[in-house]
């Protein structure tokens, strides 16, 4: 096979799922049709770049690391991307573009607070989801093996988050183009059983596109 087929396959390959994968169905046994089987309100915030998730701490903190850093409060909200992007508030045009091109190491961001969530993010578009139970506690597992662990099972605290209450640890995986912080988010809610599909999530506009489609915009 000549060398430009070779690379016709592989671009092929790369925008097949993207044209007819089409969207993932709900995990039905997670996310049943009838809303009243699903009791446990979760929400999407994009911050406009970000989109991060959150949920009330008493469906998942059992499931968490024990480390002072994760906050005591009523809700919790997770985040993940670049470590040296993300955790810089200043960050500029050569950080966001190092973090665009280049693999790098990655970051978990945990922000707790206690009023609701649209007081909170008041600058934010945010979108409320009911789930089940069983999907919280998938939701609990998949953000706790999201932390990084050093050889004796413990959790690194990076810095302090962008908010009073909040803290950056140490994350697994590596960053890099697709595996953004957005498809992050919607690999979080599709652990929820809940009909996203995570390879459109390359930006918080398309994973609030497709939480809307059964979820309820509370700040838009």
């Amino acid at each position: 096979m000549t060398d430009h087929r070779k690379s016709y396959r592989l671009i092929i390959l790369m925008i097949f799922p993207l044209l007819f994968g089409g969207c993932l169905s709900p995990v039905k046994d997670l996310y049943p049709e009838n809303i009243a089987e699903r009791t446990v309100p979760i929400f999407i915030v994009s911050h406009g770049w970000h989109a991060g998730i959150a949920i009330e701490s008493e469906y998942i903190h059992h499931l968490l690391p024990n480390h002072s850093r994760i906050p005591d409060t009523k809700f919790l909200k997770f985040g993940w991307g670049d470590y040296r992007y993300y955790s810089d508030s200043d960050a500029g045009f050569w950080l966001m573009l190092r973090a665009a091109m280049l693999p790098t190491r990655s970051t978990l961001h945990v922000v707790g607070f206690d009023m609701p969530i649209e007081r909170y993010f008041f600058n934010s578009r945010v979108i409320r989801i009911q789930i089940t139970e069983q999907g919280a506690e998938e939701l609990g597992k998949y953000i706790s093996e999201r932390f990084y662990r050093d050889s004796g099972g413990d959790v690194l605290f990076q810095a302090d988050g962008l908010y009073t209450n909040s803290a950056f640890f140490r994350a697994r995986g590596l960053y890099y183009m697709p595996k953004t912080s957005n498809s992050w988010t919607a690999r979080a809610l599709r652990k929820t059983g809940y009909p996203i599909t995570p390879i459109y999530g390359l930006t918080s506009g398309n994973v609030m596109k497709q939480a809307s489609k059964d979820g309820e915009w509370i700040r838009e």
